[in-house]
């Protein structure tokens, strides 16, 4: 059993993990099964030996299709890439309801995929990237390294779907090797979040955010998913809606979607984005398919997304063909 990498050790001797803001530190159990020992997302566990990685190389998921399945609009436009993940999740309230929060028994075997081998598919099924899409990289921080760095060396661009509760020590080793991340931004006040994730500190993801910006320069698109009466008042929204501005830039495409069904969340998404347009925002994106990409200044379409494709009708070196502008589009895994 492989074990975690960033770890410190305190002066009493016991291990604390670094690779979430949990920062969890255990008691080796006594009993046979560990489970007093695990982690708080559940697969971590404290043994004599260090923390043994029980997610380590399993595959939950794997698809290959448009980066814009993966709600990427600026990133690489029209084309294809890899999208892959592990079990886990750092939040609570995920633990409870998400589609990746606990390793299926026996199935071990048969989800084991060697970073090596992730590459090598990726090039040969022409994917021209590699994103960490299902579960939350932070809790198979080790595992998503090696990915990130092997697809790296093979001229694959690298994008991470994440809650950035990671640390800023995970951030730093990913930062070298990572082109793009999509943060899922659940809401931005003390009890709304703890609400939707069972997290009530919540604000070191926006450093991490920030940091991936500005230390690694990562393309960063932000996705927060509407909850009536929940994250959706205006009062929530301005202050995010500013932090967007003034920490990530007025170009940073937002994309918005109904949390719950019905036409009060659908509602919630459409006030969400006029507020957004008026307080500065460039590309705000809603749930309906084939949407545009529009210039803020001029107005010309330059992309546009129909039946599952994608087509760029009027970028010129990541600005708008017909007036210059700036479209924060990331082309090149050069920078």
């Amino acid at each position: 059993m492989p074990y975690a990498q960033l770890v410190s050790t305190l002066p009493d001797g016991r291990l604390r993990c670094e690779a979430c803001q949990w920062r969890c530190v255990r008691e080796i159990a006594d009993a046979e099964d560990g489970a007093a020992a695990l982690g708080l997302c559940q697969v971590r566990r404290w043994t004599e030996s260090g923390i043994e990685l029980l997610n380590d190389s399993l595959i939950s998921g794997a698809t290959v299709g448009p980066v814009e399945d993966q709600r990427l609009y600026h990133f690489f436009p029209d084309t294809l890439a890899l999208a892959l993940g592990s079990w886990g999740y750092a939040f609570p309230a995920d633990q409870k309801r998400g589609s990746y929060a606990r390793i299926p028994d026996g199935e071990q075997a048969r989800r084991r995929l060697d970073p090596a081998r992730i590459a090598r598919f990726a090039l040969e099924r022409l994917c021209r990237g590699v994103i960490w899409a299902y579960g939350e990289p932070a809790v198979a921080h080790e595992y998503v390294l090696q990915v990130l760095q092997l697809s790296r060396s093979s001229s694959r661009y690298t994008a991470l779907l994440s809650t950035c509760f990671m640390t800023i020590e995970a951030l730093d080793a990913y930062g070298p090797y990572l082109h793009g991340l999509l943060l899922d931004l659940r809401a931005f006040d003390d009890a709304a979040y703890e609400r939707l994730t069972g997290v009530r500190d919540w604000r070191g993801i926006l450093d991490v955010a920030r940091q991936a910006k500005e230390r690694h320069g990562c393309h960063i698109e932000v996705l927060t998913r509407l909850h009536p009466g929940v994250n959706d008042t205006p009062a929530q929204l301005l202050p995010l809606i500013g932090w967007l501005r003034e920490s990530l830039g007025a170009a940073t495409p937002w994309h918005l979607l109904p949390g719950d069904a019905g036409a009060e969340a659908a509602a919630s998404v459409g006030r969400a984005r006029r507020l957004a347009f008026e307080n500065g925002l460039a590309f705000v994106y809603g749930p309906e398919p084939n949407q545009q990409t529009r210039c803020p200044a001029c107005g010309a379409v330059v992309i546009e997304r129909q039946g599952g494709q994608t087509r760029l009708l009027a970028v010129d070196a990541g600005r708008c063909a017909a007036c210059q502008t700036d479209l924060n589009l990331r082309l090149s895994i050069f920078g």
